[in-house]
């Protein structure tokens, strides 16, 4: 059936399919706002790695509007490095790849969350992955040119944190861990955690990690693994749901897990000897 679409004079549209009709209203030329000018190009980078770099940073983002420098993710182009880091500040998670287009650029911008999810759908939407995305800005605007789509999203301003002050230098103990047995131990005991708070109980001992939740009104829940680990015993509290959130974003199966002490902030990056990138994840500590 053909689909026939009218603009009248008096800005109705109306739309004619088959035997159905529906006239929508619109607004004059005038009246739409101007879209800026597109600026040259300042970097290039396929989509499928533009896309997984969000993927493992975007469940990071802050969602407290007042803390507007953290509401979304920095990308940052260092010759053919490409970074993107995501805080709340509760967390950290920080992803760099060597771009595969040997292509050189300098530059830092703040990408709204909003603009992240919707360049994972054009990611998605491509059938070839390899698919260059120009990117570059203005004073008050991001330009993804991907193909024949332009997607202008508006820029964040203010100063993000320098994230590498926060990536601890040295971790006292190291921990591998299978991602999906880690990660489905964890989101059965955080059953008994509390609601709020998702506080759960990690427990490094004798080449044994046990996962430890309670709630006073319900019970408790907890669950070993077995580790390689000889060090003295670690006990640290950890919202559940952070630790969750990068195990669904890693790819690989195998995950390290480092940690000091109870004080110190843990951090899980990949596992296995074929990682080519650099992947880690900083949660600060929870007192239970």
């Amino acid at each position: 059936v053909d689909i026939t679409i009218k603009i009248s004079d008096n800005h109705w549209a109306t739309i004619t399919y088959g035997r159905s009709k529906t006239r929508i209203a619109g607004m004059s030329r005038e009246s739409y706002p101007e879209l800026p000018e597109l600026p040259e190009p300042v970097a290039q980078l396929p989509i499928g790695t533009l896309a997984s770099l969000i993927s493992k940073t975007i469940f990071a983002i802050s969602a407290e509007e007042s803390r507007f420098t953290l509401n979304g993710g920095l990308l940052l182009f260092r010759g053919r490095k490409i970074t993107m880091v995501a805080t709340d500040g509760h967390r950290l998670a920080m992803v760099e790849v060597e771009n595969p287009m040997e292509v050189e650029a300098n530059y830092k911008a703040l990408l709204l969350k909003k603009a992240m999810a919707e360049l994972l759908k054009l990611a998605a939407d491509a059938e070839d992955k390899n698919m260059p995305v120009e990117f570059s800005g203005d004073d008050n605007h991001l330009f993804f040119q991907v193909g024949p789509r332009l997607m202008i999203s508006r820029k964040l301003t203010g100063n993000f944190p320098d994230f590498e002050r926060v990536l601890p230098k040295t971790h006292a103990h190291k921990v591998e861990l299978d991602r999906d047995e880690f990660r489905a131990t964890i989101e059965r005991v955080s059953q008994f955690a509390d609601e709020r708070s998702r506080a759960i109980k990690l427990r490094f001992a004798d080449n044994e990690a046990v996962v430890h939740s309670s709630l006073s009104e319900s019970g408790e829940s907890e669950e070993s693994l077995a580790v390689e680990y000889g060090g003295p015993t670690v006990e640290i509290g950890f919202n559940a749901q952070y630790m969750a959130e990068f195990l669904r974003a890693v790819p690989e199966t195998k995950v390290l897990f480092h940690f000091k002490d109870a004080q110190s902030a843990g951090e899980m990056t990949p596992g296995g000897e074929d990682v080519n990138y650099e992947y880690r994840y900083v949660v600060m500590p929870m007192r239970i």
